[in-house]
């Protein structure tokens, strides 16, 4: 249930801030294609009774991965700009048995960002060449299985995790960066960006009276860092 509010609250939202810039679109319309990389920060978790009488140790990692996106400004006046933006990344979950006997479960899956972000321009007058901002946003995560992993971990001889699927969370974004204009339709932009969201579930309970039921107690924030850059296309003139 939670999966699915996220799924249709947070497009809502993102829509409902893009709407207000609605009108400016035709003298604002700027895209930034970029890449970069990502760097997620790893959880410790305990499985105790009564899914297991002695404690179980564990921690959960994704691993650095390339990612690639985009982000369409949709308006832009004096301090203030709003964008949205979407971003794509190949990765591998780890699932990690750290009491002995030690083991660890791999997942493939594709790791999608997006939503709505601010950007406030230390500079006000529109016509820098070089326009350095603070960003802060927000939107969701998307965890998706591929079909291979998800084969994988229904399959009760290989990964037999049968409630494993993917996950949907909500996130919000912080940064900072540059904008450099070239010329009146293209611009380059480097930005340091944390994304801070609820650590997946991949659909698995956090605790459970069922001692036969499959938990997965990594509970709390999960946080991950973007470093990207990339080009800009703007649609409208320099002011």
């Amino acid at each position: 249930m939670n999966r699915r509010l996220n799924a249709i609250l947070v497009p809502l939202f993102s829509l409902a801030l893009a709407g207000v810039a609605h009108a400016q679109l035709k003298d604002n319309l700027e895209v930034n294609l970029f890449g970069g990389g990502s760097l997620y920060s790893q959880k410790h978790f305990e499985v105790s009774f009564p899914q297991s009488i002695t404690p179980i140790l564990g921690a959960f990692r994704l691993n650095t991965a390339i990612r690639g996106g985009a982000r369409v400004g949709v308006y832009t006046r004096g301090h203030w700009s709003e964008e949205l933006f979407y971003s794509y990344e190949p990765s591998t979950a780890y699932f990690i048995r750290r009491t002995a006997p030690s083991n660890t479960l791999n997942v493939r899956l594709g790791i999608h960002n997006y939503g709505v972000t601010a950007l406030y321009y230390f500079q006000e007058n529109e016509s820098h060449s070089i326009r350095p901002f603070l960003s802060i946003g927000i939107g969701g995560t998307m965890y998706l299985l591929t079909p291979e992993a998800k084969a994988f971990v229904h399959d009760p001889l290989r990964g037999n995790v049968p409630n494993m699927h993917s996950s949907n969370e909500l996130a919000m974004n912080y940064g900072v960066g540059v904008k450099m204009r070239a010329s009146d339709w293209l611009g380059f932009r480097a930005d340091i960006r944390g994304f801070l969201g609820r650590s997946p579930s991949f659909g698995l309970v956090r605790e459970s009276n069922d001692p036969n039921a499959t938990v997965f107690p990594a509970s709390g924030a999960i946080s991950n860092g973007e470093a990207s850059a990339g080009v800009i296309f703007y649609f409208f003139k320099r002011r």
